[in-house]
């Protein structure tokens, strides 16, 4: 067996002007959750950590979940990936892995079976890798599965009348797949999971909805004994004529017992929803939780503080929040926003705005139950928002290669896309758009995150004007700055995490190397370096810049390419705002809102000396060190000072020169900031 020497557990904002700090408790000891190191072996790739949270001991425990690799660390082609739990080896089932650059893992869908799990017990599964030439044992289910489920909606008119029934009865479609021996998306000794597209149909009439639609990510466990069930009910068909918001009561029963039942509420138009129902057997009573330095050192996300703990209070306050807001929402039913803004152009400090969510980053550093449960409830929240366009022809998200000039946002849409009349809580844009659900699948494995993944990065393409995105190229820079932001990181999430042979894996790289050429091409434009898209021609926004200059930075780490071309331009401006005292650019004065990047004939600034006298007349001629900070909010932790910090750290590790003496020296300038950061951790990325 070989293997790298795995790391350890235990180790040493707003867009827009920030309306009233947000308060936070600083300083408040963890208490109430275990916080009990774990290591994984000498050897060993990385690990995870099972603790059972039965209070019996379970005799079969059957896992699934994403896992996370670093570029080298597992040659998927030619090595087979094993598991050891206390020198015992285990069967580890590999399924939906996607391919670093030079081939080797970058992530899968795992799974593995413990036996004997008593209550409390921890367990660490070791990874190791050993020659492809090894035998696995892949699992038979069974021809006939003991699912047999049912799944029944009742559709409502305006004054609340039941008006027809749908029913859905996959049984015979699940067993027709495995007496044909269709592929399944996960398959081995462990589980065997099929994707269903079950008809929904009029029980009167035979004939199925012309927009409702179930799909059911089946899994089978314990030889088809256990069955888990992602339910998927989507009203998110592109082409079909008159989308509109459906109002319904559902019922999931097997054998006529209700394993699920959803009172009326409004689906709405291109959204989509989803519950997990177990049969056969109870869910494994278990949680997880992952080798994290390694998780960071991956590059799957940019690197955040793990010396930062997350104060005990702020978890509950969190978790109660998410409590008291389900029962506040529940007339929307699975249409609910959760913590999400449904106006997404709100101003004002926003825990969704940042390289990740606020909640998604409190998971990150804490992997706390708790912080888990609030993430994946704006994940699924996210599934809501009116933008899912399902292409009825491909049965994938729709894309802009087949339909080069479609506009499901900006500009007209030749075809015209069906007229939408109904509406919504949500005004979605892609200035004030959230990582939704990218690491709530790197961490689960399951498709319905997957699918929300490549969604957003497809609604992100589809949605600018189809002659300023150079039709089917799918270029994202006519958008805001901050806009091309957070597209570039939805579309590189896309690619990251799409399984190799994905239908749409090539359709995302394609238009991210698009894009990223773009901006390498387009690199001569300023003399200092910085991206404009601004009301005022004259004007920049610096903070803006640098959400861009993170993004590009982990792409970089990533070994996209033109990636690391394009932040190098870039890094000019952002990093260099902090790097330049000595040409005569104060540091203080760094994380501006807006600078004026133009003289008074419109012609662009080339010294840094010139760019701070325009910008701050009354400070040109002072020393430097005599400056106070009074731009970007520095003792908050969402403002434009943070996020600048988040810039250098991001820049660093993507190996800009001087950008870690530049964060560095940042952070000492800002000392309140890191008060508040275990509270607010949006921007805690640190160099690695």
């Amino acid at each position: 067996m070989t293997a790298s020497l795995a790391g350890s557990y235990s180790h040493a904002a707003s867009t827009q002007e920030p309306t009233l700090p947000r308060a936070y408790a600083v300083n408040i000891p963890q208490e109430g959750v275990a916080k009990i190191p774990f290591h994984c072996a000498m050897g060993a790739i990385t690990c995870i950590e099972v603790i059972s949270t039965s209070t019996q001991t379970q005799p079969s425990v059957p896992l699934t979940w994403g896992q996370v690799f670093k570029a080298g660390d597992w040659q998927h082609t030619t090595q087979r990936l094993i598991g050891q739990v206390d020198n015992t080896t285990i069967p580890l089932q590999t399924d939906e892995i996607s391919s670093h650059r030079d081939g080797s893992a970058r992530f899968a869908v795992i799974s593995a079976q413990l036996a004997n799990l008593p209550p409390g017990q921890r367990r660490t599964i070791n990874f190791y890798t050993t020659n492809k030439t090894i035998l696995t044992y892949p699992a038979t289910p069974p021809s006939e599965p003991d699912w047999n489920l049912e799944i029944e909606a009742k559709i409502y008119d305006a004054d609340h009348r039941v008006i027809s029934t749908l029913l859905a009865l996959p049984q015979e479609q699940l067993k027709a797949q495995i007496a044909n021996n269709i592929r399944p998306r996960l398959q081995g000794p462990v589980t065997t999971e099929y994707t269903l597209l079950t008809p929904f149909k009029n029980t009167f009439t035979g004939q199925p909805h012309p927009h409702l639609s179930v799909r059911l990510d089946t899994r089978l466990y314990d030889g088809g004994q256990r069955i888990r069930t992602d339910v998927i009910l989507e009203n998110t068909r592109t082409w079909t004529a008159h989308p509109a918001n459906i109002t319904y009561s559902l019922v999931i029963k097997r054998h006529g017992e209700i394993l699920y039942e959803q009172p009326a509420f409004t689906h709405y138009h291109h959204a989509r929803w989803h519950k997990v129902v177990w049969s056969g057997g109870a869910e494994p009573a278990q949680r997880m939780r992952y080798d994290m330095p390694y998780f960071m050192a991956s590059r799957a996300t940019w690197n955040y503080d793990l010396n930062l703990t997350v104060p005990e209070s702020v978890l509950t306050k969190k978790y109660a929040q998410l409590k008291d807001i389900r029962k506040t929402q529940e007339a929307l039913g699975p249409m609910g926003n959760v913590f999400l803004t449904p106006a997404f152009g709100t101003t004002g400090a926003r825990a969704d705005i940042g390289p990740l969510p606020e909640w998604t980053v409190y998971y990150l550093l804490s992997q706390d139950e708790r912080a888990r449960e609030v993430m994946l409830a704006n994940a699924d929240a996210a599934g809501s928002v009116p933008i899912h366009y399902r292409d009825e022809e491909t049965d994938q998200p729709l894309d802009v290669q087949k339909h080069p000039t479609v506009s499901v946002l900006f500009g007209t849409s030749k075809p015209l896309l069906p007229a939408i009349t109904d509406r919504t809580i949500w005004s979605p844009d892609t200035a004030h758009q959230a990582s939704f659900a990218y690491i709530p699948y790197l961490v689960t494995g399951d498709k319905f995150y997957l699918d929300e993944t490549i969604f957003w990065a497809a609604w992100n393409i589809a949605s600018v004007n189809s002659g300023y995105r150079n039709l089917s190229e799918g270029l994202i820079r006519s958008n805001q700055v901050r806009a091309q932001a957070w597209a570039l990181r939805s579309i590189g999430e896309a690619v990251r995490v799409l399984p190799d042979d994905h239908a749409m894996k090539k359709y995302f790289d394609v238009r991210l190397t698009n894009n990223l050429n773009s901006f390498a091409n387009h690199i001569g434009d300023s003399p200092l370096g910085a991206i404009h898209h601004h009301p005022d021609i004259s004007k920049i926004s610096p903070w803006q810049n640098d959400y861009v200059s993170i993004v590009l930075s982990l792409l970089a780490e990533n070994n996209d390419p033109k990636a690391l071309e394009a932040l190098q331009w870039l890094s000019q401006f952002t990093a260099g705002r902090f790097l330049n005292e000595d040409n005569g650019f104060c540091v203080a004065k760094a994380p501006s809102g807006e600078l004026k990047y133009r003289d008074m004939e419109g012609k662009y600034i080339t010294k840094w000396k010139e760019l701070f006298s325009l910008n701050y007349p009354s400070d040109a001629e002072k020393p430097c060190n005599t400056l106070t900070i009074t731009e970007g909010y520095p003792q908050l932790s969402l403002g434009y000072a943070a996020s600048a910090r988040a810039m250098l750290a991001a820049n660093s590790n993507a190996g800009i020169p001087g950008a870690k003496s530049a964060y560095l020296q940042w952070k000492g300038m800002t000392p309140r900031m890191d008060e508040i950061l275990p509270s607010a951790p949006t921007w805690a990325i640190i160099p690695r």
